[in-house]
């Protein structure tokens, strides 16, 4: 396991900017009680429609096996690679709208097509909605004629789960797995068990406790949740393919990520965990502001880029 700490770039303006707009009720609502969660949904929303996709990369809206979804394709970007991205959202709010800028950003920066996917939401689709939607697009691809070495799963937060279990029901039910996995401030056990979940709480502008607790009550309303394809810190993840981690030093998520990339590296896993320095959760959503966006989306191009040229 490589694990890399990276001193940030972005600069002390455009920090405390970010993080002043945050500390602000401008910022995207994540409440998820009663009327609280369609409101919710549009905000996400909204302060996606605000930061677009990026130029040179178009944006299609299709129907694939039955999953809205969007489809950001570079000019000259091969037919044959993708990458499938699966947002963040604690399974309950986001949608490729959302994440439209961060997902083209990505897209730019691999080279490749990538498709963002509007997997069903908890709490009217508990799990494993999610998890069967996303399993079902990468089927999709197969059906298409494209080679398991030519995918790639992309994810953040609660996205970066379903990357972890998405590769896990494939080990699971025998399917051959993609070329890599590469996860954003993953969420990786749904207990909430974790020491940064109370250490890095007051440096946190975007989680908290109560709702990552909020969350996982919609997503697994009954019932224990260290199920491995729930809480991916709980499996066995010998078989999975090489796995790129990133997160940020300021998350409660911190120690899931780090936990999970030891895990990985345990069960012989190629893994690589950056450790971004005074980031926020999913920073790469802020990439229109901090130049730390922008690296990290472009190691992410540059891990893909070398996993798909390797197989």
């Amino acid at each position: 396991m490589t694990h890399t700490r990276i001193a940030k770039q972005s600069g002390r303006f455009p920090i405390l900017a970010l993080n002043t707009l945050l500390k602000l009720s401008i910022k995207p609502e994540l409440a998820v009680e009663g009327e609280h969660l369609a409101r919710s949904r549009r905000s996400m929303d909204r302060w996606g429609a605000w930061a677009p996709s990026v130029s040179g990369v178009s944006v299609k809206k299709e129907m694939l096996a039955g999953i809205d979804c969007e489809v950001h394709t570079p000019e000259r970007a091969p037919s044959n690679q993708v990458i499938l991205y699966m947002h963040g959202g604690g399974f309950v709010v986001g949608s490729p709208v959302s994440h439209r800028n961060l997902v083209s950003r990505l897209a730019q920066q691999a080279g490749i097509k990538a498709i963002s996917m509007n997997y069903r939401k908890s709490p009217e689709h508990p799990f494993p909605a999610a998890l069967e939607d996303t399993t079902r697009i990468y089927q999709y691809c197969l059906d298409q004629g494209i080679k398991p070495a030519n995918i790639v799963f992309c994810g953040d937060s609660a996205g970066g789960n379903l990357v972890l279990t998405t590769l896990l029901k494939l080990k699971q039910d025998g399917m051959p797995m993609p070329a890599a996995g590469c996860c954003i401030s993953p969420w990786c056990d749904l207990s909430l068990s974790a020491a940064s979940i109370r250490g890095n709480v007051k440096k946190d502008l975007i989680l908290s406790p109560k709702l990552l607790h909020q969350f996982a009550e919609r997503y697994v309303p009954s019932g224990p949740r260290s199920q491995p394809l729930m809480s991916p810190l709980q499996a066995d993840l010998t078989g999975l393919p090489p796995l790129l981690i990133q997160v940020g030093s300021a998350e409660i998520l911190l120690d899931d990520a780090v936990a999970m990339a030891d895990k990985a590296r345990q069960a012989g896993v190629p893994v690589e965990l950056e450790v971004w320095d005074d980031m926020q959760h999913v920073w790469h959503y802020s990439a229109f502001l901090l130049k730390d966006g922008r690296r990290a989306i472009g190691h992410m191009g540059d891990f893909i880029r070398r996993h798909l040229s390797a197989r």
